[in-house]
């Protein structure tokens, strides 16, 4: 049996692995005990004996489930396991996931092998934001490449608006850095033409008053790359404030930009 050190996981604490233990917090297990037990559940995977292999996971404390997770070729097929019903109906546990390392979150998240621009948006649904918050920090710190840290900020909204659920948009978004978010949209501000005029209320108004902090943003001016508009439109749905706010901070640093 794996032994435990400590009361527990502390809320926020990421599975590690140190030399011969994984650990969560001020817990920690023995790696080969958990290797031995990832080889269980595979090969009941293989033999295709889910409810066994279901046993197996959820009979284990939260941070050993998530070591199973880490320590499998496929851990979306692990972490599935999780919460699985009586049924055989897959879920994904919040505590699992809340303490799964951003690493391997990403690659849930945004599989390698998937097609361009599909995401596994239910990991999303199930995580913290305190969870969603440290895997787009921990994702984005080590960047240093402006043009780099722009792009994976962007998919990192892209994966939000996929969701099509506003409250839980609005819950990430707000949990996360403004910069990070200012970082993403700050390239594709010229699809907003926020230099444009537009028709509102039987009066001519520029784009860029509607994100004024009078303007409120509470219309979208047309955007007419569809997939753009759509990510932009989502998170605008999701907390129109909070974007407005975005896109016009996004705006002022891009024109300090352009002075220097």
């Amino acid at each position: 049996m794996v032994q435990e050190s400590g009361a527990g996981h502390v809320q926020g604490d990421a599975l590690q692995v140190r030399e011969n233990r994984i650990v969560v917090g001020e817990w920690s297990g023995d790696l080969m005990e958990l290797a031995v037990a990832s080889g269980q559940v595979r090969s009941a995977i293989r033999a295709g004996q889910h409810q066994e292999a279901r046993a197996l996971v959820q009979a284990r404390s939260v941070e050993e489930q998530a070591a199973l997770v880490v320590l499998d070729g496929n851990p979306e097929e692990v972490l599935a396991l999780t919460s699985m019903d009586e049924r055989g109906r897959p879920g994904y546990k919040t505590e699992v996931v809340e303490v799964l390392p951003a690493e391997v979150l990403t690659d849930l998240i945004a599989p390698r092998a998937a097609r361009h621009g599909a995401y596994n948006v239910e990991i999303i649904r199930t995580m913290s934001s305190n969870a969603f918050q440290r895997t787009v920090h921990e994702t984005l710190d080590p960047l240093d490449n402006p043009e780099l840290r722009t792009q994976v900020s962007w998919e990192w909204l892209e994966a939000v608006a996929a969701l099509r659920d506003p409250v839980k948009a609005a819950e990430l978004l707000n949990k996360v850095d403004v910069e990070m978010l200012e970082d993403a949209i700050i390239e594709r501000l010229g699809h907003l033409d926020l230099n444009s005029v537009i028709s509102e209320a039987g009066a001519s108004v520029s784009v860029f008053r509607l994100f004024s902090e009078s303007g409120g943003a509470m219309i979208m001016p047309e955007i007419e790359d569809a997939e753009i508009g759509a990510v932009i439109n989502a998170l605008h749905d999701a907390d129109p404030a909070l974007m407005a706010a975005v896109v016009r901070q996004a705006w002022e640093r891009a024109a300090g930009r352009r002075e220097q």
